[in-house]
């Protein structure tokens, strides 16, 4: 481990004693170093639940998507059966992968390179010509299959096979979410691109409104003012972080973008109703939503410098109704999602500057103080005096 991961892990394990308000952004060189990026992969990566779609996206026995995760190419599939799984996109017999499209709909998979035949539950069915080997068993050659879990409508797979279970790390995210009633929106855009930047920068940007002064000034400023801004308690588990912020005057019971529209059968709190609020779900989600609106995001590393994002805009059925509505409202989307992967960028480039050093956060960034705290305890947890690595 080179000198300078060292230091940047133990300026990482200063951060869970240290108060959001006193807190600094982290090194610059903690978004450009390799050796830190290459732990955060294996720490993180290969470890945690990663947010990787929508289960009502794939509604039908057949549909499918796939997801390069690290160095693991998945392909997530709703069997006959109805049920979804995560197997692996590569073929048992020599590599090739199963699926070559991002999405499609298949009664059953065929490998391109030498017709292998796989059932939508990873099942080998056939394997042209394979007689005479000594080798083969059919019954052996079944893809492989990853941890799935699918939590508030969303998918979440884990490399690992011996990672503890989602669900019940979220009980208190699902007391909070739960008016919201996110498993019942339905995809009005999706949103699948590759940022020039650290996967940390992405995640950060996602989690607080102090930005929407400058980098979305001509989009969210006007309708949810930084001012307006405040921070919500961190939750006990330390599993995410969250904020709010309210809307300004005369906004309220707006339509499009992030509006308040009320919600048939739903009932929500005043705060509910007047603010919108955002959950940075750790390790890397952005959850921004509405009473009828959620845009959420995901940001998956390929490299220090580049991450790709996958998300959508999903919305109350009765406002995806609404085709002008959701015209206005994907643009928007749309429109954030850019303006957000800009910052990413232009963040990224200055990150090498010789005079760039970390500096104040304000209080409406408690959020990525928090963050902060969570790599800390995460990759840094050996250094933290009585503490044990986050498991």
């Amino acid at each position: 481990m080179s000198d300078v991961t060292q230091r940047l892990l133990d300026t990482l394990a200063t951060y869970p004693a240290t108060p959001d308000a006193a807190s600094l952004t982290l090194p610059p060189q903690a978004y450009t170093d390799q050796g830190l990026f290459e732990l955060e992969v294996e720490t993180i990566f290969k470890r945690e639940w990663l947010l990787v779609g929508r289960a009502n996206d794939i509604p039908d026995p057949g549909d499918w998507f796939t997801m390069q995760v690290v160095d693991d190419p998945l392909l997530i599939v709703r069997g006959n059966d109805g049920v979804i799984r995560a197997l692996s996109n590569v073929c048992r017999h020599r590599y090739m992968p199963i699926a070559l499209d991002e999405k499609g709909s298949d009664k059953r998979f065929v490998c391109a390179y030498h017709g292998w035949v796989y059932g939508t539950d990873g099942r080998l069915v056939a394997a042209p010509l394979m007689e005479g080997s000594l080798a083969f068993d059919k019954k052996d050659c079944a893809l492989p299959e990853y941890r799935l879990e699918i939590w508030q409508g969303f998918i979440f797979v884990n490399l690992d096979d011996d990672a503890p279970a989602l669900a019940p790390q979220l009980h208190e995210a699902d007391a909070m979410l739960g008016n919201y009633r996110i498993d019942e929106l339905v995809t009005g855009i999706a949103y699948d691109a590759i940022w020039e930047g650290n996967w940390k920068l992405a995640t950060e940007n996602g989690m607080e409104y102090y930005h929407h002064m400058g980098l979305h000034a001509a989009t969210l400023e006007a309708e949810q003012p930084a001012r307006l801004a405040r921070m919500d308690p961190a939750p006990a588990s330390a599993r995410f972080a969250h904020a709010r912020c309210g809307y300004a005057e005369g906004i309220q019971g707006q339509a499009e973008g992030f509006g308040n529209w009320p919600r048939p059968n739903c009932k929500f709190s005043d705060s509910e109703l007047n603010h919108v609020y955002v959950m940075g779900l750790f390790p890397n989600m952005s959850l921004a939503m509405s009473s009828a609106t959620h845009n959420w995001l995901s940001f998956i590393p390929l490299s220090p410098g580049k991450t790709r994002v996958v998300g959508g805009f999903i919305v109350a059925p009765e406002m995806a109704a609404d085709a002008e509505v959701m015209a206005t409202s994907n643009d928007l989307v749309m429109r954030i999602n850019e303006e957000d992967a800009q910052a990413t960028w232009r963040l990224q480039q200055v990150m090498r500057s010789t005079k760039a050093a970390p500096g104040p956060l304000n209080v409406r960034e408690g959020t990525c103080a928090q963050f902060y705290k969570y790599l800390g305890r995460t990759l840094a947890g050996d250094r933290l005096p009585g503490l044990q690595a986050a498991e």
